[in-house]
């Protein structure tokens, strides 16, 4: 998107005050982030939590940048327009909204407590054979990772946007900058409580994702409790287990390799792993993309390609001897209680290494409490933990009997554990399956890296 004229950016940007405005020239774009900014295009300097986008200007302005926007004034060589605003972040939603509505590309808004990111990746592979695609860069879900995708917009005409909060509000600032076309919610979850306060909260601020468009289609999961019983005004498509959806599918075989579900009682659909729960996210792309006018049987023949699972979610792989399954991306309740059924299968000896999962309010302890007693059935021959919450199902499970539960200060001492316990034991190694779970936060898989 090309800015000819600064009148347009002086009534977008409402400026204190202006600087170097001899010489404007046009600006081909905007980025807060000095390092990919590409030349010609205007610099927005953020003030964020951790990093101060105004220490960044004059590298921007040496990469290129025509103009800069800032919350104070820094005299930069060569000279630029300068604009001073009361708030960067203000402009930043204003323009990203200005770019999305110039664009017109059809747009996606997908939330819930849990797979916005697979459903992002699947629903990106389901349409990028076809049509021009962009979407959020790994998990860069919050305000600012929106509003940047949105200003890396250029010719794509379709754009997924994954819409992630902690606290009340954030969705509906996000669907209000995006303007979704189309909103996605995968699950209503027990996750994020510590902002969200309630089940009720963490439903109405997902849901507040369809207040800002009458128009707006919906696609909502009808195996979830909380989704399946709510009403919408806006136009429904339903997807989920049983036939008066959509588009629903069985599980007609697992194995630790594969999943196999049968869409419509016809069209077979294989997914590369046992975490057989990864149809719903399968489902909700198959019918989004089909919203578009693709035929079921061509994006269920598509998805069997689909093999690109983000990093560190039910990842198997032979790290040192050991079987590894790294799910330690991400934990809540919800999530835990779903890959424990599936390491059930697995017929070896287990070591579970838990994290805290973060963000629960006043009923975090009760959560990792309760794993206890699942962890208990399961057989785990050690339990070792990390973490503040953690440290309360290390006592708990120590309650209940397990005689090879620890806790530990940091991932490397669980891995000096390890290494010691199964100090060249080659054999005994292969037999044991590890398994990792807590929030991301806690960079858990750190341990794997210390393992010898």
């Amino acid at each position: 998107m090309i800015i000819n004229d600064f009148k347009l950016l002086v009534r977008l940007l409402k400026p204190l005050k202006v600087y170097n405005l001899y010489h404007f020239k046009p600006i081909e774009g905007f980025s807060i982030d000095s390092r990919q900014l590409k030349a010609k295009s205007g610099f927005i300097a953020i003030l964020g939590k951790y990093h101060d986008g105004h220490n960044f200007i004059q590298k921007a302005v040496s990469n290129g940048a025509r103009a800069v926007i800032a919350q104070k004034y820094i005299p930069t060589r060569p000279k630029v327009p300068y604009f001073v605003v009361d708030n960067t972040q203000e402009f930043l939603a204003k323009i990203a909204e200005y770019i999305r509505k110039k664009k017109k590309p059809l747009v996606y808004g997908i939330t819930g407590s849990l797979g916005k990111t697979t459903t992002k990746e699947m629903l990106s592979f389901l349409l990028e054979s076809q049509l021009k695609v962009l979407k959020n860069k790994r998990t860069e879900n919050n305000f600012l990772g929106v509003c940047k995708t949105i200003l890396s917009l250029r010719d794509e005409k379709v754009m997924i946007l994954e819409l992630g909060t902690n606290a009340k509000g954030e969705i509906e600032t996000l669907a209000n900058i995006s303007k979704p076309d189309i909103g996605i919610v995968i699950f209503i979850k027990p996750v994020h409580l510590e902002g969200l306060k309630s089940m009720r909260g963490v439903y109405e601020e997902k849901m507040s994702l369809f207040k800002v468009k009458s128009n707006m289609k919906a696609v909502l999961n009808r195996d979830d409790p909380y989704l399946c019983r709510k009403g919408l005004s806006q136009e429904t498509y339903w997807f989920g287990q049983s036939q008066n959806n959509n588009i629903f599918a069985k599980l007609i075989e697992r194995n630790k390799a594969s999943s196999i579900f049968l869409v419509q009682n016809k069209y077979r659909l294989r997914l590369p792993s046992n975490r057989e729960f990864f149809i719903t996210n399968a489902l909700a792309a198959i019918l989004s993309a089909h919203l578009l006018g693709i035929p079921l049987k061509r994006l269920v023949e598509r998805m069997n390609e689909f093999k690109d699972f983000p990093s560190m979610r039910m990842e198997l792989k032979r790290i040192k001897g050991f079987l590894v399954l790294n799910d330690a991306y991400n934990a809540n309740p919800y999530s835990f209680n779903k890959v424990l059924e599936i390491i059930d299968n697995y017929d070896l000896k287990k070591i579970a290494i838990i994290g805290d999962m973060l963000e629960l309010g006043k009923k975090s302890r009760y959560y990792h409490e309760q794993i206890a007693d699942k962890l208990m059935r399961g057989h785990f021959d050690y339990c070792l933990t990390l973490g503040e919450w953690a440290f309360y199902l290390n006592k708990k499970l120590r309650r209940l009997g397990h005689k090879k539960a620890f806790h530990f200060d940091q991932p490397k001492a669980i891995a000096d554990f390890i290494n010691k316990e199964f100090r060249d034991k080659i054999e005994l190694k292969k037999r044991h399956l590890i398994f990792l779970k807590a929030s991301r936060k806690m960079k858990l898989e750190e341990v794997l890296g210390y393992l010898k």
